[in-house]
């Protein structure tokens, strides 16, 4: 963190960290599940890119709908999908969140504007912009987000979005999480410049650092802020670092090694905030994460419990 932030309260404060913490726990959680064979999905984990999503999530509603793409669970916990229903999905059973048909890249849950998430690289950005034109058609007061990475800026419908909404001046907030990969292709190779520079030309556009919740939370702040209000597009660029392989369970330790783990974390950077403000101590931590534990313990119960869809089940959903 290079300048000093204005902290916001211990309420927020609080809520960012307990997410964080549950997307980070419930990644981690997944890790020797995963090589057992029964999850009946492919895992793109979050662990490291917790701020993101977190940090943007605050400042929206249950009523804001978002988008998002493969690297679902971050966004898809941060918004308030139900824990339950998102491990049971995992399992594929019938009381996951979308009934076993989607896995980890098909995530819903309506209730919380959640209206499903796309496996193909850029698939969710122009959802998020039907979302947004519905809202200005039908003079809704929520916002739509669309949340892609940045091997997402090299897609056609990237460009179309960008441009569509900007045209038709639709609320909708493009969030870049920019880990600097496109699968196993670094950004120098598949990008063209930087896409912040671009969007600017189409909209108003902000830059944040990514692994720092606190500049996420200020950054966002703006950025949502100007979306509800102008009733027009807004881009904003977060760059965070990708601890993981992009598909599975094993930390990158060529690409991301143990310190640059540790200098980068964002739990650690906002617990040694908090705990500088006293707004929480050591013990305080192991609570939230004892009760983070359980809460992922007693999905993992559920889920296993759970059935699968019965045969006579295939077209009910039709």
């Amino acid at each position: 963190m290079n300048t000093p932030h204005r902290l916001p309260d211990s309420t927020a404060c609080l809520w960012m960290l307990k997410k964080m913490i549950l997307i980070r726990r419930f990644s981690e959680y997944l890790i020797p599940i995963y090589p057992t064979d029964v999850l009946e999905t492919p895992l793109h984990l979050h662990i490291g890119q917790e701020a993101v999503p977190v940090g943007l999530c605050v400042h929206l509603t249950d009523s804001d709908t978002i988008s998002f793409s493969h690297r679902s669970h971050g966004p898809a916990l941060a918004k308030g999908i139900n824990l339950q229903s998102l491990m049971a999905e995992l399992y594929g059973k019938i009381t996951g969140c979308s009934r076993s048909r989607g896995g980890s890249m098909h995530l819903v849950e309506p209730e919380l504007g959640m209206h499903g998430s796309s496996a193909i690289v850029g698939g969710g950005i122009a959802l998020g912009a039907g979302m947004a034109l519905a809202a200005k058609l039908s003079n809704a007061d929520h916002i739509s987000v669309s949340y892609f990475g940045d091997g997402a800026t090299n897609s056609g419908i990237f460009w179309e979005t960008l441009n569509f909404s900007a045209l038709k001046e639709i609320p909708l907030l493009f969030v870049c999480e920019h880990n600097h990969w496109a699968n196993n292709m670094p950004a120098h190779h598949h990008m063209y410049g930087d896409p912040l520079l671009v969007s600017k030309v189409f909209m108003e556009s902000f830059q944040i650092d990514g692994t720092d919740v606190l500049d996420v939370y200020k950054g966002m702040a703006q950025a949502v802020g100007y979306v509800k209000e102008m009733k027009k597009p807004a881009f904003a660029l977060c760059k965070t670092l990708r601890w993981m392989t992009h598909l599975g369970v094993s930390y990158d330790e060529t690409h991301c090694p143990e310190n640059m783990r540790q200098k980068s974390c964002p739990i650690q950077k906002l617990q040694t905030i908090m705990m500088s403000e006293n707004m929480i101590d050591a013990s305080g931590i192991q609570h939230i994460i004892a009760e983070v534990d359980q809460d992922i313990l007693d999905a993992d119960t559920f889920a296993k419990n759970s059935p699968f869809p019965s045969p006579d089940s295939l077209m009910e959903d039709a």
